[in-house]
């Protein structure tokens, strides 16, 4: 089961790097993630760039807004389900996990959410 997350970015210099380490620390490490740099004109792209991991690629578009970025993110889908994270929230180490166990446990449902 592989997750690709998908992250908008406008402007997000000071929070993407500790939402990029949520990320990168969860228990559950099976997914890909798109950071969509919405036309930030801080240095937003330069810190995702400067990260060096395989699983995390940087997509650069004009400023467009946020359903666009996460549009075109999901545009280049690698995984069977889809997430968003905002570049300025974080996830508790174990949420990727528990959506696991969500999808297993309920295979018919197609959203999926906690809290």
């Amino acid at each position: 089961m592989k997750f690709l997350i998908i992250i908008p970015a406008h402007n997000e210099e000071s929070n993407i790097l500790p939402c990029l380490e949520s990320l990168k620390n969860q228990s559950f490490q099976d997914f890909v993630c798109v950071v969509v740099n919405d036309g930030s004109t801080d240095k937003s792209a330069q810190i995702v760039e400067q990260l060096n991991d395989s699983r995390i690629t940087l997509i650069k578009q004009v400023n467009s807004g946020v359903s666009e970025a996460r549009n075109n993110g999901v545009k280049t889908a690698k995984g069977k389900f889809v997430a968003f994270l905002d570049a300025d929230d974080w996830w508790a180490k174990e949420f990727l996990e528990e959506m696991r166990i969500l999808i297993e446990n309920y295979s018919d449902a197609k959203i999926f959410s906690s809290s």
